[in-house]
């Protein structure tokens, strides 16, 4: 799940910026009431989240976030490949044997990733997990490796058929790998915003790292301003965008690489070949979901196309 976990060589430059936001206390466009202002910072999917919100109560927005924060770490349990007793661990162990029967949620993910795996033509893979693995993205490596060890990694992606079925899942390959990186933040941002809305939040702002969900808009505005900030020229004019029952997501090509020797590899590889470029340095999606706008920000990255469906893509070349 700690895709953006490897965006530490971005630490000093911040994906987004937040302008002319975030008043202590706001009035309530209908003029009931007031409305107040929360910010909590906190820490899961092995990076850091922040929620703003506009509640009743410091104290019931306080209480919405602990709860948000709580989904996400829920997620995180089910998904993560870091995680050895997560469901997605589990599946992983059982590549090569029968059928395995999985919860729900990954069942509804995998459904959702291969949709995307669909629509991008490929640009978007879970299985592309064996080609980070040999090019030391997974366990640090001092050399090159050989080109039988790539063309083994190419070959285990492309031999990768994931099976959905009723309630289970069956991986026929031995030697299949899933990652879930690229689309499980944007579940998890969805799932934490379902439990905002459940809690009778209606305006809300919730990023991790790079990607986010806005609900609704800061009370008296048109919805939650937005800067996104290229990472490759930081002092450049920025991606402004306004959202509103949208998310958004950003992904960056050489946000993390590995270097041996004179070859350097991004993390973003690309699952139809050998990982060796992408098509673009960074994009930006906004989509009806976070899950979408993540799987697609991928995929825009890898392929240099925008993404398809019902989004917006930003290409930085």
């Amino acid at each position: 799940m700690r895709r953006r976990e490897l965006l530490r060589a971005l630490a000093g430059v911040p994906l987004l910026r937040f302008p002319g936001q975030g008043q202590p206390r706001r009035q309530s466009p209908l003029g009931s009431r007031d409305l107040a202002f929360v910010e909590r910072w906190s820490w899961a999917m092995g990076q850091a989240v922040r929620l703003r919100l506009f509640c009743g109560s410091v104290a019931a927005g306080a209480e919405a976030a602990q709860a948000a924060f709580a989904e996400l770490r829920r997620v995180e349990a089910l998904l993560s490949r870091f995680e050895e007793g997560s469901a997605l661990s589990e599946l992983n162990r059982q590549a090569g044997s029968g059928p395995w029967r999985a919860p729900t949620e990954l069942l509804a993910v995998l459904s959702a990733a291969a949709k995307v795996r669909g629509m991008t033509g490929g640009a978007f893979d879970v299985a592309v997990e064996p080609l980070m693995r040999v090019w030391g993205f997974r366990e640090p490596r001092e050399t090159l490796p050989l080109p039988q060890e790539v063309a083994e990694a190419e070959a285990a992606v492309r031999a990768a058929v994931v099976l959905v079925g009723e309630g289970t899942i069956h991986l026929p390959a031995r030697h299949t790998r899933l990652d879930l990186g690229g689309i499980g933040v944007g579940y998890g941002l969805d799932r934490a915003a379902s439990v905002l809305r459940a809690r009778g939040v209606g305006s809300a702002l919730l990023e991790v790292s790079g990607d986010l969900i806005a609900m609704g808009a800061p009370p008296g505005q048109d919805g939650w301003a937005v800067d996104v900030v290229d990472s490759a020229d930081p002092a450049r004019r920025p991606l402004s965008v306004t959202l509103r029952d949208r998310a958004l997501a950003t992904s960056a090509a050489r946000g993390a690489t590995v270097r041996l020797g004179a070859v350097e590899r991004g993390h973003l590889m690309d699952p139809r070949g050998d990982g060796r470029k992408s098509g673009a340095r960074q994009a930006t999606v906004v989509a009806p979901s976070a899950l979408l706008a993540d799987a697609l920000s991928t995929a825009a990255v890898v392929s240099g196309r925008a993404a398809p469906g019902p989004v917006e893509t930003w290409i930085f070349t």
